[in-house]
């Protein structure tokens, strides 16, 4: 009679992000962090093509560029800029992460792996003119520039106007299947906690270079730009749904 083996789920033992991740687990105290939220119209096409069949677009259509500077975290300073869909879940309002620039490299691999974010690294250079009441973003990527992102003419507001919605993500696990592409596609939302310290709100604008990957959701029309300095995390998922 053969003896089963006697390994149980809790002790395998792996090398891999599960067992020995690079990175702590979730959720991650974020204070005081710097965030440029952008919001801006743009086509139809490519927002239906980009988003997943769960998820229907708004009307009109529109995008966001978010900058987050991250000074303390688990694994030391970070910034990561996400380019997303407005789009709607059900009747509530979501943004869906359609591509990403980190500029650390441990937060890239707890980005994708963990939370879904669809990482590249990069550099994000963050420039704040005080007196002129301007701050300035340019996001690239082996030396090429993704976007360059911004406000103008800030002026301070109420904390409680500043909105920072639920986000999706998609999370994946690569297949070792020939002509299998994934084993696993989950819809993740991300609803992390906010404490706004500081807000203010500007002209935004939105600028694209020739050839740039970011320009796959081109601004018509600005909707509204705000600069705020927040306490926040990354969280555990508030749901996981199956694509």
């Amino acid at each position: 009679m053969p003896d089963p083996g006697q390994l149980t789920e809790d002790r395998v033992a792996h090398t891999g992000p599960i067992a020995a991740p690079l990175y702590p687990p979730p959720p991650w105290k974020l204070p005081g962090a710097r965030v440029l939220k952008v919001m801006f119209e743009t086509d139809k096409e490519p927002v239906l093509e980009w988003l997943p069949p769960k998820l229907t677009r708004s009307s009109p259509p529109y995008a966001i560029i978010e900058v987050a500077e991250y000074p303390d975290s688990p694994v030391g300073p970070f910034t990561v800029a996400t380019q997303y869909i407005g789009c709607r879940a059900s009747f509530f309002m979501r943004g869906f992460a359609v591509q990403s620039v980190v500029d650390n490299p441990l937060a890239m691999a707890a980005l994708r792996e963990v939370w879904g974010y669809p990482c590249r690294l990069g550099e994000i250079n963050i420039t704040e003119k005080k007196k002129k009441g301007v701050v300035r973003v340019d996001i690239s990527v082996d030396d090429e520039t993704m976007a360059e992102v911004g406000l103008r003419e800030i002026e301070p507001i109420e904390n409680d106007i500043a909105r920072f919605d639920p986000t999706l993500t998609l999370r994946l696990a690569p297949s070792v299947q020939e002509n299998v592409r994934h084993d696993l596609i989950q819809i993740i939302q991300l609803d992390p906690e906010h404490v706004i310290q500081k807000a203010a709100r500007g002209r935004g604008f939105v600028e694209y270079p020739d050839g740039s990957d970011w320009a796959l959701l081109p601004n018509r029309n600005i909707i509204s730009a705000t600069w705020c300095t927040i306490d926040t995390e990354l969280p555990l998922a508030r749901f996981v749904l199956p694509y």
